[in-house]
């Protein structure tokens, strides 16, 4: 009768009480800590009027907020469109807050709560006691008004290429076959997201230019997972799984943007697969307009290119290291024949 692997379990116990508490951690984390810093607003108004209100900002929440001046407010608009502002505000007799609902739902509500403080505040500079108006430049879909919907597109991404990644070196057990299959499979999966997201309403953009967001984030995921288990075997799934789950997933940005993240960990994200492709779908959903590629999505496209690029690296290595196996076969084999002969 085998003995009891006390020793084992205990150890199984201790690592799973350590290592899940530091995984919880790593998801919670961020977000209840999460709070704007250097988010990038605009505002409208009198040199003097908008100098007030970027100092009534900075000392509500000091380094919170990037003000920047335009001079009305179709331009206003016009960078919100292109994301290089969150929105921001116009002052006058007709206060107005101008939100970009597609570029994260928590900056478009924290500036429609601010807009409506500054109208509301007695002698406000440039505004009058009137509510301000909302203008929405990029409204999320209509049938996912919470932006939950989007949210979730995060974890297919992941599944997907982390299912590719896995299966495919198993099935062609050859280097070259995963390569060429790779984007064909990431191409495929992205194509039947995307049409079922469509269908229910969470993606309202063109088909093309968020099929190729999605494909190149599943391909980017999926590529360094096959070449890490091409390379090094079943420990490569563990190794993906640890840095684009575990570390990508929190530091994605989806649900709140980068800048609501603790630290620099929002840049860091967004150089990670998951927070990449977040940054290039949302591009393509809300602020392409009829474009292949979404505005503000070029750090994005260059993230997952580089990762793209890793991946296939690694299967590089993979097939230099079989044909050096080989040819190390065939010589020993070799020099055994002439010595028997």
């Amino acid at each position: 009768m085998s003995e009891f692997p006390v020793r084992k379990v205990v150890g199984l116990i201790v690592g799973a009480a350590i290592a899940i508490p530091l995984i919880l951690l790593m998801f919670i984390g961020p977000a209840s800590r999460g709070a704007p810093h250097d988010l990038p607003i605009g505002v409208v108004g009198p040199p003097a009027a908008a100098d007030q209100v970027g100092q009534a900002l900075a000392q509500r929440q000091p380094g919170a907020f990037e003000v920047r001046s335009y001079a009305s407010q179709a331009e206003l608009e016009n960078a919100a469109r292109h994301r290089e502002v969150y929105g921001g505000f116009v002052l006058g007799p007709a206060p107005t807050t101008v939100i970009a609902s597609g570029a994260g739902p928590a900056p478009a509500q924290l500036l429609t709560q601010i807009g409506t403080q500054i109208a509301a505040r007695p002698g406000a500079p440039g505004t009058t006691a009137a509510a301000p108006r909302v203008v929405d430049v990029a409204p999320l879909a209509a049938d996912d008004a919470r932006g939950a919907g989007f949210g979730s597109m995060v974890m297919p991404v992941f599944m997907a290429g982390a299912i590719l990644g896995v299966a495919i070196p198993q099935l062609t057990r050859r280097a070259r076959a995963t390569a060429a299959l790779l984007p064909i499979g990431a191409a495929a999966v992205a194509a039947t997201c995307v049409g079922a997201a469509m269908a229910v309403g969470v993606l309202p953009g063109g088909f093309w230019s968020q099929w190729l967001a999605l494909g190149a984030g599943i391909l980017a995921i999926a590529s360094v997972t096959a070449g890490l288990v091409t390379l090094i075997g079943v420990g490569g799934m563990g190794i993906a799984a640890a840095l684009f789950l575990l570390v990508g997933m929190p530091l994605a940005g989806i649900g709140a943007p980068p800048e609501f993240l603790p630290g620099i960990w929002g840049a860091v994200g967004q150089w990670l697969p998951l927070g990449a492709t977040g940054t290039a779908l949302r591009g393509a959903a809300y602020f392409a307009d009829g474009d292949v590629v979404g505005a503000g999505t070029g750090r994005a496209f260059t993230a997952l290119v580089i990762w793209i690029v890793v991946g296939y690296v690694l299967l590089g290595l993979a097939v230099a290291r079989r044909r050096r196996v080989v040819a190390e076969v065939v010589e020993a084999e070799t020099s055994e024949t002439a010595v028997g002969a």
